[in-house]
Order: C-alpha cells, then structure tokens, then sequence
C-alpha cells in the first residue's frame, strides 16, 4: 500500500508538530512493508527527519500551509494519486477519494470564542468538510472519539483512538550544577511554577496569573511564575493581566523555548499548572510527570483521561480552586511524594512506538474494507 502523510505542522513549533515528527520516526523503523511519502509544506518541514528506502518526500510547491491546503495537495494527488491519504490537523480542501483525517482538538467547535473569526471558520469549515469525505477518522483520545461519534453521527467503527506518547529524552534532569546554569540564563532565579504552552486564551494563561496573584498576596508565596511559549493570536490580555497586577518582576516569559530544553524545565519547577479550557490531548502535563515534577491540572475535556490519578484537579474557571490546587502541590509533601510516583506510572503508558503501531494496524483495516 502507497500511504500519503499531509500535515501542515511539521516544521512548526508545538504539540501537533512533535506528534507528527516523532510518529514518522517510528513509522521507519516499524514499517517497512508499506511505501509512505511525506508531503512537506515549507522546506523546514521534514529538514531533520530521518527517512527509510520505503518513504519518500514531496516538497510542495508553492511553499505555504494554506496555498497547500487550498490548491497544492488536490493537484499533487491528481498527478500522483497514493492508496490512502492521511491529513493531520486539517485536511486539503478538496479531499481524495481515499484518506483518513486525524481530529487533534475540538476546542474549535467547543469552545469558538478562543479563536478570532476568520481562524474559527477555517478551521470549522474544512473540519467538517475533512471529516463528511473522509473513511475514517483518528483521534487522540476517547474524549475525542466521543466527541467526534456524536456530532457527525459516525459508528465507532469509523473512528480510532491513537494516542501520542513520550520519548526517552523526556525524563528528569540529574545534572544539578547544568540545570541550576540553564535556568539562571533564563532568568529564572528560585522557586517557580511552570507553565508550558501556547499564549492563547484558549490555554486560559490570565486565570492562572490571577491565581498566581492570589497566592503571592494570600499564602505569601516567594515563587517566580515562569510562562513557557510563544504569543499567538488573542494574547493582549495575558499581558495586560501581568502589567495590571504589577508582576513583571515576578512572572519569566521566555518565549518558545527547544524541545530540548523542556526537560530541564519540568525538573527545576515545583510545580507544572496546565488550566486550559479545552484540550485534544495535553503533552504538556504528561511530560511533567515524566520528569517527577507534581502536576495540577484543569479538569476538562480530555485531561482526566491523560493525567490519570497523578495530578490534582481544578476548576479552570474558580480562581480558589485553582490557587489552591497550586499550593497543595507546593506545600503538602505527602501528596507531592504520591503525585511524583503516580505521575511516573502513568506517563508510562504513553509511547511512540505504540501510537506508530496503532496507526499502521488502523491504515491496513481501513485499506482492507474500502
């Protein structure tokens, strides 16, 4: 089987873009029976992957996610038509006859207000359009599936569930003299509380400063708030919350930061704070407990199902649940200790390896029965 891979991510920073690197990864060294090429949106898109004898890359032109989407791959697929399509994120315009898309979020149709208009739409549109053409759809968790059955009205038997996972390089930091180094150069000076993420309002980054606010004034908390990610769309007012409660000397935004050095980030916090609204999967707070650093986390969409039973849960939208969430992974041990072996357990569930598997076993049924 000739299987063709879209995403418009590879090359891009971010959770979508790691899944998609790292499965191709595994998909080299697991299949070797089934031919793939690999469509690459800008030539920073598949510029570090490592390619076996059966895949191949397209490098389309003209370069850019959404020429790409709108005109590139239908002509691609026109001149060089592949077995079965799979588009991650968001599928061409014009589908083929035979492709699969994968569903990486649905704060889109959950929760449209964190999206400007025009992105909303877009994504909208050709989620739904992706989705009416497609013959299967692949989802990152239950949560998604579920989601997904029942505003489309698919059968189970046209959904699967392929869950991400960590690689070995996310593990807890040893080196003390290099880590202590490292987060000095990133102005990181004592004890903090990391969030890792997009600046989004979908990542509901201003609540977690006003709960941060709140802990600094009422539990007298000498913690530094360290913001790890890049300014997207609908950010003013994660700036204007920081300014407005006058904490600029007391919150670190250091921007995007390297894949490489997360770990190093999760290590040295006291504690990894995820209270997004809306999540399709969340790497972040797994990578946490695969470095041994307590987690708490918003108990919405698809988080419970991730964490597991190793994180403390809060309301995203009660400051008071939240701060307080943040503080007993702070100051009670007992529940550090436990939230530290749980979270180790259960981020050992999650592997590459196992999602690539998922996805090729997914490939061959869907290609058997169409």
């Amino acid at each position: 089987m000739h299987i063709g891979y879209f995403s418009t991510q590879l090359g891009t920073l971010g959770g979508p873009s790691v899944v998609d690197y790292r499965v191709l990864q595994e998909l080299v060294h697991l299949d070797r029976r089934n031919r793939y090429t690999v469509y690459a949106v800008t030539p920073e898109a598949t510029r570090n992957l490592e390619l076996g004898e059966n895949f191949e890359v397209r490098q389309m032109k003209p370069a850019g996610k959404w020429p790409v989407v709108a005109m590139g791959m239908t002509l691609e697929l026109n001149r060089r038509p592949v077995d079965l399509l799979h588009a991650t994120f968001v599928p061409p315009l014009i589908p083929p006859p035979r492709y699969v898309l994968t569903m990486t979020c649905w704060s889109q149709f959950s929760e449209p207000e964190v999206y400007p208009p025009l992105i909303r739409w877009r994504l909208q549109y050709l989620l739904k359009r992706g989705v009416k053409h497609s013959q299967a759809v692949f989802c990152y968790t239950d949560y998604l599936k579920d989601k997904v059955m029942d505003y489309f009205g698919l059968s189970s038997e046209r959904v699967f569930v392929t869950r991400p996972g960590l690689g070995e390089e996310i593990k807890r930091v040893e080196d003390r003299e290099y880590l202590q180094s490292f987060l000095q150069g990133l102005g990181i000076s004592g004890p903090y509380i990391l969030f890792i993420g997009s600046l989004t309002k979908r990542k509901n980054v201003p609540r977690l400063i006003r709960a941060y606010h709140q802990l600094v004034k009422e539990a007298g908390i000498n913690h530094q708030l360290v913001l790890v990610g890049e300014t997207l769309f609908l950010s003013d007012e994660i700036f204007e919350t920081i300014a407005s409660l006058k904490l600029e000397d007391r919150v670190v935004l250091t921007g995007r930061r390297p894949h490489s050095d997360l770990p190093a980030l999760y290590t040295g916090a006291d504690v990894f704070v995820f209270p997004t609204l809306s999540e399709g999967f969340g790497l972040p707070p797994l990578e946490s407990q695969a470095c041994g650093t307590p987690v708490a986390a918003a108990h919405v969409s698809s988080v419970p199902e991730v964490v597991g039973n190793a994180a403390v849960m809060f309301d995203p939208y009660d400051l008071d649940d939240m701060s307080n969430a943040i503080l007993r992974c702070i100051s009670d041990q007992t529940e550090r200790e436990l939230l530290i072996k749980n979270g180790l357990e259960n981020s050992k569930r999650f592997t590459w390896r196992n999602m690539a598997r998922e996805l090729i076993n997914s490939y061959e049924a869907i290609h058997a029965a169409t």
